[in-house]
C-alpha cells in the first residue's frame, strides 16, 4: 500500500468505544490548539509515509506503529522523512529554512524509520528485506552506500543514536516480546538492556526512555531506565489510554509522546501528541485535531516539535508539520 507503513510489529493498544464521527481534515488548527504556531513543510504530492494506524472491528482497539518516521538534523536545517515512489519507500531530506529543495538519500525498497547522529553526519534507519527488519546507516550528505549495523533472523528496528554518537540503541523482537539493545559502531559490540521498544537516550547518557506494553497488554506506557544503576521508573500510564513514541527534549527535562484521545460526539478516538516532565508531572495535551498526529521529534532548540499530521487537506493525507510551543509549557 502506498503512503503507509504496514507492519505487524510494535503495535500500541488502547480501548476505543466512541461512535463514528466524520473528520474535517481541511482544518489546520482547532480552537484548543490556539497557543500553537503550526507550519507545514511537505506537500500532498510528496507522498509522505505515515505509521500504520487501525482499529480492530471486533475489539474496538486502536493500534499503531510506534517508531518515528521523521528526524531533524542537529543543526536544525533539515527534516528527514520517508516517501513512496513507484512502490519503493525511501528516505528524503528537505531544507527547513531555504525553499522547497528535497534530496533523496536512499535508493532502497522499504525504509521504515530513522534517526540522525548527534553530529549530523549519519542517519541510522530500518529497512525491511525479504520480511526481515534490520538496522542500517548512511552518510547524511554524501554518497549512497549503506552500512549494515545489525542483522539477525529477529526483527531489529527503531534505531536511536546515543549522545556519544558511537552507540545506536534499537528494538529487537523475541516472539511477542520486545527488548532494547545497543550496537557500538566502533567495537561492533551488541548489548541487551531491558524489555521495551522505541528507545531514546537522554542527554545525560544514562536515562533510557522506552515504551512498554502494560501487564494486561492493551495499552502503552512510558518508562525510564537508568542503564548505569539499573533502576526502572514508570513515567506515564493510564487505565484507558495508550502512549508510545517517547522523545526526550534536548535539555533532558521533558518527553513528547503519542497518546490516544477518547472520542465523543464531535471527534473520534484518535492519536494526539502529549508532553510530560521526566518525573511524570505536568502531563499536557498539545494537539486536539480530529486527524492523527504521530511521530513527534524535538527541534534542536527545544522550542518546537516536528510531527506527522493529517491536517490541512481534504483527503486526510499526512504531511510533515512543525509546532512552535510558544508559551504552552510555561
Amino acid at each position: 500500500m502506498k503512503g503507509k507503513i504496514w507492519v505487524a510489529l510494535i503495535l500500541m493498544l488502547s480501548f476505543a468505544c466512541s461512535p463514528r464521527v466524520l473528520v474535517n481534515y481541511m482544518v489546520v488548527a482547532v480552537p484548543e490548539e490556539g497557543s500553537l504556531t503550526l507550519t507545514q513543510y511537505t506537500r500532498d504530492d510528496e507522498r509522505v509515509l505515515h505509521p500504520w494506524v487501525g482499529i480492530d472491528s471486533e475489539t474496538k482497539i486502536i493500534r499503531w506503529y510506534a517508531p518515528p518516521l521523521i528526524a531533524v538534523s542537529p543543526d536544525g536545517e533539515k527534516v528527514a522523512y520517508i516517501a513512496s515512489d513507484n512502490e519503493f519507500n525511501n528516505l528524503y531530506l528537505k531544507n527547513i529554512s531555504g525553499g522547497r529543495a528535497t534530496v533523496q538519500r536512499t535508493f532502497n525498497r522499504n525504509i521504515m524509520d530513522m534517526s540522525y547522529s548527534p553530529d549530523g553526519k549519519y542517519i541510522a534507519f530500518t529497512e525491511r528485506k525479504s520480511g526481515n527488519d534490520n538496522i542500517f546507516m548512511i552518510n547524511a550528505t554524501e554518497g549512497v552506500a549503506t552500512q549494515q549495523l545489525v542483522n539477525s533472523p529477529a526483527a531489529e528496528l527503531s534505531p536511536s543514536f546515543g549522545p556519544d554518537g558511537e552507540t545506536v540503541f534499537y528494538t529487537k523482537s523475541e516472539g511477542s516480546r520486545y527488548f532494547i539493545w545497543s550496537y557500538n559502531i566502533e567495537t561492533s559490540l551488541a548489548t541487551q538492556y531491558t524489555e521495551g521498544f522505541t528507545p531514546n537516550l537522554a542527554p545525560n547518557g544514562e536515562d533510557l526512555i522506552v515504551t512498554r506494553n502494560s501487564r494486561e497488554g492493551n495499552r502503552g506506557e512510558i518508562w525510564m531506565i537508568n542503564i548505569r544503576k539499573g533502576s526502572e521508573t514508570l513515567i506515564l500510564n493510564d487505565p484507558k489510554k495508550g502512549y508510545s513514541s517517547p522523545q526526550i527534549s534536548p535539555d533532558g527535562k521533558r518527553i513528547v509522546c503519542v497518546g490516544t484521545t477518547e472520542g465523543d460526539k464531535t471527534k473520534p478516538q484518535n492519536l494526539d501528541l502529549f508532553v510530560v516532565n521526566v518525573d511524570g508531572t505536568r502531563l499536557t495535551q498539545l494537539t486536539f485535531h480530529g486527524g492523527h498526529d504521530v511521530s513527534p521529534v524535538w527541534a534542536p532548540d527545544g522550542k518546537s516539535i516536528f510531527f506527522l499530521s493529517q491536517r490541512g487537506n481534504k483527503q486526510g493525507k499526512y504531511n510533515v508539520w512543525k509546532m512552535d510551543l510558544n508559551n504552552t509549557l510555561n
